[in-house]
């Protein structure tokens, strides 16, 4: 793929995730009952692309993956319906730190100064969000925003072991893992009017397709550019739903999620650039 293409691709991809937030708060069901709905249809979707592949092995990693993924889909949905929209994507926004830590712990892989830095700042800005009563959202809400991070963390660290095998089955099995588990939720949510179903079948769309159309845009992508071009999600997730659903989030949080943001971003530029020079020096 062409960098202009992808750049604009990938532009575009993270605008659709910003959505994720009003999408959800339009769905009138539980949040459990959406995270299996979305689920069953990213299932339906990922299928074919599952099917074509040479084999279906099953690896403890692809277990890993999945039961990580489970815990995400529905804690992100939570949170987001308990609390703020920016609280639940900044909390996410998170899981590179958690990413440094798991990795210390399961691949043997140091933890380096910077790391330690961009964490005490990361749980600053985690502080400024649970002690922002403005901005609204119940302290459960909060309280499991913060295990969107480190659950999607789990998964980048179990995709990262099966890169050898196939990633995209941790998806697969993660969302059918998902699915079947809240089947008891649909059951007994009722049935979803238009709009709801509308959303419910975007949330579903944008759940399976965005992430393959990620990962081939990040082949004409500079590894700077997959982590910064995403950037759009977490700052325009929280602007769609005030737009559309007038939810502003408080003044500390928005401090939080400058800090989050700040001290993500700043971590990775500085590990990229490490990196290149490490290798220049090769």
């Amino acid at each position: 793929m062409s960098h202009k293409k992808a750049i604009i691709l990938t532009c575009g991809i993270a605008l659709l995730w910003s959505l994720a937030g009003w999408n959800i708060k339009m769905i009138t069901w539980s949040p459990y009952a959406i995270a299996a709905g979305r689920s069953i249809i990213s299932v339906v979707l990922l299928l074919p692309m599952v099917v074509k592949g040479k084999s279906l092995h099953i690896s403890r990693n692809v277990i890993g993956g999945a039961v990580c993924y489970t815990i995400f889909n529905y804690c992100f949905i939570i949170s987001t319906k308990l609390a703020t929209s920016a609280i639940a994507i900044m909390m996410q926004y998170t899981a590179p730190v958690y990413v440094a830590v798991l990795a210390w712990i399961f691949l043997k892989e140091r933890i380096t100064k910077a790391d330690l830095i961009s964490i005490v700042f990361i749980f600053g800005g985690m502080f400024l969000f649970f002690t922002d009563e403005a901005g609204g959202g119940s302290t459960a809400g909060k309280i499991i925003a913060v295990f969107n991070g480190i659950s999607f963390a789990g998964i980048s660290i179990f995709l990262r072991l099966e890169k050898d095998g196939d990633p995209k089955l941790c998806m697969f099995f993660g969302n059918l893992l998902s699915g079947i588990v809240g089947i008891p939720f649909i059951a007994t949510a009722g049935p979803l009017d238009t709009s709801g179903f509308f959303f419910l079948l975007l949330a579903g769309i944008l759940c399976a397709l965005t992430y393959t159309l990620y990962a081939a845009a990040s082949t004409g992508l500079s590894a700077l550019e997959t982590v910064l071009l995403p950037i759009i999600d977490p700052v325009m997730n929280p602007v769609w739903v005030f737009l559309f659903l007038g939810e502003a989030p408080g003044s500390k949080s928005i401090m939080g999620a400058a800090v989050v943001l700040i001290a993500v971003t700043a971590r990775v530029v500085y590990g990229i650039q490490a990196d290149a020079g490490k290798a220049r020096m090769a």
